[in-house]
């Protein structure tokens, strides 16, 4: 082969692009599960904030403080809106290169 053509299989004679990270991609549901008796409990309220990446569910903790989980992109609830988590579920998503993230689904 000579020296400009370049070798389909990379480096060494190997596919090079199965040894690279992937960036991007869809995310997909690894996992949901509803909130469980225990966590309800700790609950307050929760409620619909503006986050810096889009809404958050802001959890109102009976012990005091507030505790964050992003929104889905498919829920309709906007700032401000009460969330009913009992009837609200948590996502796992996953998509390859990437760590799995949570979501709450409501």
């Amino acid at each position: 082969m000579p020296d400009t053509e370049i070798n389909p299989k990379g480096i060494g004679g190997f596919m090079i692009f199965s040894s690279l990270q992937v960036y991007g991609g869809n995310w997909s549901i690894k996992s949901s599960r509803a909130f469980d008796a225990e966590e309800i409990a700790a609950v307050s309220r929760a409620e619909v904030v503006a986050s810096e990446y889009g809404n958050s569910v802001c959890f109102f903790m009976k012990s005091g403080g507030m505790t964050y989980i992003p929104l889905s992109k498919t829920s309709t609830l906007t700032v401000g809106d009460a969330v009913d988590i009992t009837k609200a579920e948590l996502l796992t998503l996953h998509r390859d290169g990437s760590e799995d993230i949570t979501r709450v689904q409501a």
